[in-house]
């Protein structure tokens, strides 16, 4: 690739205390591209996911060797700060997670914890803006005091894309955030996640290799905790380079 990647990811070992859940991960991350990481449950897709913006730090006695670096810096240097990162590396989670409150406030919320502005016209004019983005403003322009939880679950997942939007990140971070949502309001976010990589660098993990397929411009298969393969998707859906892909691939692994 001619770009600079956003994540170069250099012999990543990460512990949950002295067990080994990732060895020796090597990928870059390109930018407004969107990278599916696949593999079956337990493999160490959502972990890796979760080194790219240290909210394994939450975990105790857990240890990462190695180096992740965003646009060339070590985020696990020491002086990085990780309030920092977290606004720059979104993450959208398996199942909506909006806050009990309205849906202003609720896309309002990290522009105001961040300080990223003070005035109520520009914090009005963020909140539009990212809900717009999230394909979400039309069903919300005029119920935007109402109770966030009052939304459909394809809507509330939209409200936390929003939400992260609102915090002007270089990279959003999606873990299986469709798997709890009806096929209608699946389709809905996948064509969210295309529109959304004109501007942003997409990295998901997903159980739905169709999906992968679908909207992912790049698939990595996590197995046991090691990066079996990484290729561009199309590469990797019709001419994997492994055994241990094409096995998974066509269901007779997995």
């Amino acid at each position: 690739m001619s770009e600079t990647p956003v994540f170069a990811v250099h012999d990543l070992d990460f512990y949950y205390g002295r067990s080994l859940a990732l060895s020796k991960i090597n990928l870059d991350v390109q930018p407004r591209m969107v990278t599916a990481l696949i593999g079956p449950s337990g493999c160490g897709k959502s972990t890796f996911l979760r080194c790219l913006n240290r909210m394994n730090d939450t975990i105790a006695a857990t240890r990462v060797e190695g180096q992740v670096l965003l646009n060339g810096r070590n985020i696990y240097a020491d002086d990085m700060n990780v309030v920092e990162l977290r606004q720059r590396v979104g993450m959208v989670f398996q199942k909506p997670n909006p806050f009990p409150q309205s849906i202003f406030d609720n896309v309002a919320f990290g522009p105001r914890v961040l300080g990223l502005t003070s005035d109520k016209g520009e914090l009005s004019a963020i909140v539009e803006t990212s809900l717009k983005k999230a394909a979400l403003w039309e069903d919300v322009r005029d119920k935007l005091q109402e109770d966030a939880l009052g939304l459909a679950l394809g809507q509330q997942q939209r409200l936390c894309i929003a939400r992260v939007l609102a915090t002007k990140p270089d990279v959003i971070l999606m873990d299986e955030s469709t798997s709890a949502l009806d096929p209608i309001a699946t389709l809905r976010i996948e064509d969210l996640i295309s529109e959304l990589k004109k501007d942003y660098t997409i990295v998901i993990v997903t159980h739905n290799m169709q999906q992968a397929a679908r909207i992912s411009d790049f698939t990595g298969l996590f197995w046991l905790g090691k990066l079996v393969e990484f290729s561009p998707t199309n590469e990797m859906f019709t001419r994997p380079r492994q055994e241990l892909t094409e096995s998974y691939l066509t269901g007779k692994m997995g």
